[in-house]
Parts: structure tokens; C-alpha cells; sequence
């Protein structure tokens, strides 16, 4: 027999080269900051500045606050009104354009499409103008007879935060929710009527099922950007709306107190991991892995 000397295999590079642009990017924008954050709040305070020695104390601090668990109800809350509004108006929405909307199906999409590219500033900007106290609505209401004086609540409030958050980030919900009905074919929606199924019957037993892991997902999306969201309490929030971001965003710039501005968005992170456990929980319960599975 002839003896056949074996070859070393040779290790292809292939995957290797397309997948560290991606495990580099991870480590720059999502590791590296983590445990930037994560040594920055075991230090102790500097002025703008953190030395040694390792402390809990900015920690105490977070957690010991009254002002910091005010603030977090606050964007519990708001986060909240934000999320469930968002994914109620989104869900008809989504719905329509995708069976009903017909041939204005791509220019309403174009459109929701379009809003993306506006401003951050320039939407809260808007609601400012809208909400004010000579504002649009002010101004529409009394010009009908209907208020004799303006209402000073629409403005610098939680309400005015949750309304521009919910305006902010329907776009994005819209799209995702509408994305969630495409595999889920008109005939199937026929079936359930012909079945006896009338329209509270189809949404409850047939379309939310179907689309509840895509909303949970929505939802969590629009939680956590609303949460943590600093740029909108501070011109809309006033003193009654403001929320745990703006007090983050005040350690790092206004006081300097690092350590404490570290610890209180990693607090925030856990709350936020704790919650999309949660969420993920309650589907697995509800057994939505195994209607996505049949699907």
C-alpha cells in the first residue's frame, strides 16, 4: 500500500475577516465603555477627576438618594405612558398599512419613512411651539370660545415629555410592528371569520398572538429610550417631568461627581436588563415561543 502523507489543513480566513469588523465595533462602543463605567463608579470623587482608593461610596449614594428615587419613578412612568401609548397607536397602524392601506401603502410608508430624518431638536422644538402657553393648541382653544385662559399644564410637564417621546419614536414602531404582520397571510385572518370569529375575537385570539413577541420588543425599545432620556426633560420637562437621565447627564458635566454618574447608569442598565427578563419571561409564560414556532 502506498503511504500517503497528510496534508495540514489550511485554516481558512474567511470568517475570521468578516466577523472581527463586528467583534471589534462590540468590544470599541459596548465593552469598553461598560468597563470604563463600571471602574469609574468603584473610584472615589475627584473635581471632574477619579483616583484610588475603590469605594461602594458612590453606590450609597445612588441608591441612599430620596431626589434619585423620585427621579426614577418619574421615568418609570414616563417611560411607561410612553411605551404603551406607542405600541397602542402603532398596532392599528401597522394593521392598516398592511392590509387596508391598498395604493397608499408606499407613500404612507414614505412618509413615516421621511419623519425619520427630522431632527431630534427640531420635534421637541415643534412641541414646544405647539404646547406653549401662546402656543398652537392655546391659541385654537381660546380662539373657539373653549378656555378663557391658557392651560399652563401642557407645558413643561410629563405630559408634554410623553407626548414628543411618543411622537419620536412611533416611526420606528410602526415599521417594526408592520414588518411583524408581513408573514402573517390576509387568508389566515379570513379563515378565523369564516370560522365565527368577529374582529375583537380575531385580534385577541389570532393577530396578537401572532405579534406579541415583535411589540414586546417594541415596547422594551421604546421603555428604555424613554427611561433614559435627558435631551426632552430638559426643555419640555420642566421641574415635574424631569427623569434619572438628566440627573446622569448632570454628574458628568455640571458637578463632576464621576463616580456617582457612573453608578447611577449602571443602575439604570440593571433595571433595564431586569425588565427585558421579565418581558421575556411573560411571553415564554403566555407561550408565544411556541405560537412563533407553529407560525
Amino acid at each position: 500500500m502506498r503511504d500517503v502523507t497528510a496534508r495540514p489543513r489550511r485554516v481558512s480566513l474567511g470568517p475570521i475577516a468578516l466577523t472581527l469588523p463586528a467583534v471589534v465595533g462590540l468590544l470599541l462602543f459596548f465593552v469598553a465603555p461598560f468597563v470604563t463605567f463600571a471602574v469609574y463608579s468603584f473610584m472615589t470623587s475627584g473635581l471632574f477627576d477619579v483616583s484610588q482608593p475603590f469605594t461602594t461610596a458612590a453606590y450609597e449614594t445612588v441608591l441612599g438618594s430620596e431626589v434619585n428615587r423620585t427621579l426614577a419613578r418619574n421615568s418609570f412612568w414616563t417611560g411607561l405612558f410612553a411605551a404603551s401609548a406607542t405600541i397602542a397607536i402603532s398596532l392599528p397602524i401597522a394593521f392598516w398599512l398592511r392590509y387596508a392601506a391598498g395604493r397608499w401603502q408606499v407613500p404612507v410608508l414614505f412618509l413615516i419613512t421621511g419623519t425619520l430624518f427630522a431632527s431630534y431638536l427640531v420635534r421637541i422644538y415643534a412641541w414646544r411651539t405647539i404646547l406653549g402657553r401662546r402656543g398652537v393648541l392655546n391659541t385654537g382653544l381660546e380662539s373657539l370660545g373653549l378656555i378663557d385662559n391658557p392651560l399652563e399644564f401642557l407645558l413643561y410637564s410629563r405630559f408634554a415629555v410623553t407626548i414628543a417621546l411618543v411622537h419620536i419614536f412611533l416611526p420606528y414602531t410602526v415599521l417594526v410592528l408592520y414588518a411583524a404582520f408581513g408573514p402573517i397571510g390576509s387568508g389566515l385572518l379570513e379563515a378565523a371569520q369564516d370560522l365565527g370569529a368577529g374582529a375583537v375575537r380575531r385580534w385577541t385570539r389570532v393577530i396578537l398572538p401572532l405579534v406579541a413577541a415583535p411589540a414586546a420588543s417594541a415596547f422594551v425599545f421604546v421603555f428604555v429610550l424613554s427611561a433614559a432620556d435627558y435631551v426632552t426633560p430638559e426643555f419640555l420637562g420642566g421641574s415635574n417631568g424631569i427623569m434619572l437621565g438628566v440627573r446622569v447627564k448632570e454628574n458628568f458635566i455640571a458637578t463632576g461627581d464621576w463616580p456617582v454618574g457612573a453608578a447611577l447608569a449602571l443602575a439604570m442598565l440593571a433595571a433595564f436588563v431586569l425588565l427585558y427578563a421579565l418581558v421575556t419571561l411573560a411571553l415564554h409564560l403566555v407561550g408565544v415561543r411556541r405560537v412563533r414556532f407553529v407560525t
